[in-house]
């Protein structure tokens, strides 16, 4: 369907309100916007004789497409290229799955290059992997592993020596090269420390980055998701990032396929101010709809500043207020009894009001609960209510009660990702003990007051939106087996919470809740399309909404996505 002007007439979410889906019976899209909603009949005076018609049953219903909050773009569509390591249950798998990858390089004539990938866990093998291991499984290669919540990275002894990592490489700040008790490299490097290795890897050539997003982003459509807000590449470089320049080039050739805020690192922050980055504004030339179909504006918007208060559960360097729970047998955290703090408290205050000063916001990654007050302490105290973007923390997976009701006071944003939870409860329990009951506090924020936006944090985890929405509402995976009781039901929501977080959350966040994320006038017209039954069946068994998939997607009134199965 690629005409200006389309009535969409059926069963109609809009998101309109503050509570529930508010059913309406059709929409009127011109030029990529929605300019009205309400009755069928009423649409017919507001589109001429040449637009299309999609008329739907009461088999099917309209959603808003989704809105990814924190979605590594860039970083994901690379990783999709590399070593999976997610499958390997044990280390003897993992090394498994390395092994022939080596093998298969080898048979090529590649023998020294080097293997990246991502996705292995302590917490699921029981043990911490060895630099010997990889040198055991993949002789003289170079080979640099993110953990699965990319904090950690395993290296081989290989790629330590190309990265020119020794014995008396000092700590990089905010980062611990990990040593044995007599000063042996592990092969392990934590949070920052991972920087040291990146300086010897080569870089992905620009255009094959740009075609593995691409074809990510039509990934990302056949799921319902039209846009993102990338917190920055995961490995950092220098200038404003290659993550911006990719997004500028494509957006200013009328090319790219979703829309994407995207965000810089500490780093990058002071090319930003240079080059007069602000939040929420256009940082490619405005486009008039055509051929593009950008609906009167490109689709690339200039985020936040990315920080990071903390690390994560998985590598035990989230900073707690009290320490974590050490059962026997078990490593004192790398990062301290309480974890870690990546960036001290005032390096964020001032890192955070410099960028407010310049224009832009800044979310904060933290986890745990110290992490999450520091947090609000410096976005408190940066002078960003004038910003268009809201500021905003990432993840709160572990919140103190008396913190719950800053987010709503100072309107900062809560940007979490339920389908942490699936692979973290157990961890959570060992980890947090009692504490759990404020853990991944997503009903408590909403009633709070809190602006909640839903993302999935890939490449950490899949960009399915779906799964991470049941889990939301049931705060239980299929996966546990029937018998495990939900994980902290006090904290699960309504389904139409789930959705308003997973579609407008995000836009309220980025300043354009009169843009997106609703199916009411003067918003663009992205929205998917959904066998009713599916938002049927998720009412009374929340987890059938994990196998959700739309029939179809539209982005700017376009269809950018169809199923087979959609015969409209």
């Amino acid at each position: 369907m690629a005409a200006a002007e389309v009535i969409i007439q059926g069963r109609v979410a809009t998101l309109a309100g503050h509570d529930g889906f508010a059913w309406t019976e059709a929409i009127a899209v011109r030029d990529g916007r929605v300019v009205a909603a309400g009755r069928a009949a009423d649409m017919e005076p507001l589109v001429t004789a040449r637009a299309d018609r999609l008329r739907l049953g009461d088999e099917h219903v309209v959603l808003p497409a989704i809105i990814d909050a924190h979605l590594h773009l860039r970083a994901a569509a690379i990783a999709s290229q590399e070593l999976d390591l997610e499958p390997a249950l044990t280390l003897a798998d993992a090394l498994a799955l390395i092994a022939a990858a080596h093998a298969e390089r080898a048979a090529t004539g590649e023998r020294t290059g080097w293997i990246l990938g991502r996705g292995w866990s302590p917490d699921r093998w029981g043990t911490w992997p060895t630099a010997t291991a990889l040198d055991d499984a993949a002789p003289d290669r170079p080979l640099a592993l993110w953990s699965h919540d990319h904090h950690t990275r395993w290296i081989s002894s290989t790629a330590a020596r190309l990265a020119r990592i020794g014995h008396d490489t000092p700590d990089p700040p905010g980062g611990i090269v990990g040593r044995d008790d007599s000063g042996e490299l592990t092969g392990i490097l934590y949070e920052r420390a991972s920087v040291l290795v990146d300086r010897a890897i080569p870089e992905m050539d620009e255009g094959e980055v740009e075609r593995s997003v691409v074809a990510y982003a039509a990934k990302l459509a056949s799921l319902g998701v039209v846009g993102c807000h990338d917190p920055g590449d995961l490995v950092t470089t220098h200038g404003v990032g290659r993550g911006l320049e990719l997004y500028r080039r494509l957006a200013t050739e009328g090319r790219l396929p979703l829309r994407v805020h995207a965000s810089v690192r500490a780093e990058q922050l002071d090319a930003a101010i240079e080059q007069g980055l602000r939040s929420g504004e256009h940082v490619a030339p405005v486009q008039r709809l055509g051929a593009a179909g950008t609906g009167g504006a490109t689709r690339f918007r200039f985020g936040w500043l990315k920080l990071f208060a903390d690390g994560t559960l998985g590598s035990r360097t989230a900073a707690l207020l009290e320490p974590y729970e050490v059962h026997p047998g078990e490593q004192v955290p790398a990062g301290g009894p309480a974890g870690m703090l990546i960036v001290p408290s005032e390096e964020l205050a001032r890192l955070t009001r410099r960028a407010a000063d310049a224009g832009i916001g800044t979310q904060i990654h933290a986890i745990g609960d110290r992490a999450v007050r520091v947090a609000l302490d410096a976005l408190e105290a940066s002078r960003a209510a004038a910003l268009r973007v809201m500021p905003r923390v990432e993840h709160i997976q572990l919140l103190d009660p008396a913190d719950r009701l800053r987010f709503a006071r100072a309107r900062i944003a809560a940007s979490v990702q339920p389908a942490h939870l699936r692979g973290e409860a157990v961890q959570a329990r060992r980890a947090w003990g009692k504490r759990t009951a404020n853990s991944y506090p997503f009903a408590s924020l909403m009633a709070a007051g809190a602006v909640v936006a839903f993302g999935t944090d890939a490449p950490v985890e899949s960009p399915d939106p779906w799964p991470g929405l049941a889990m939301a509402v049931s705060r239980h995976d299929a996966a546990w087996g029937d018998e495990t009781e939900p994980f902290e039901a006090q904290e699960a929501l309504e389904l139409p919470q789930a959705l308003r977080a997973a579609c407008l959350g995000p836009a309220i966040a980025a300043g354009e809740e009169d843009e997106a994320g609703r199916l009411v006038a003067g918003c663009r017209a992205d929205f998917l399309v959904l066998e009713a039954d599916q938002l049927r069946g998720a009412v009374t068994d929340a987890r059938a909404l994990a196998t959700a998939r739309p029939l179809a997607t539209f982005l700017d009134g376009r269809m950018v996505f169809r199923s087979a199965a959609f015969d409209r």
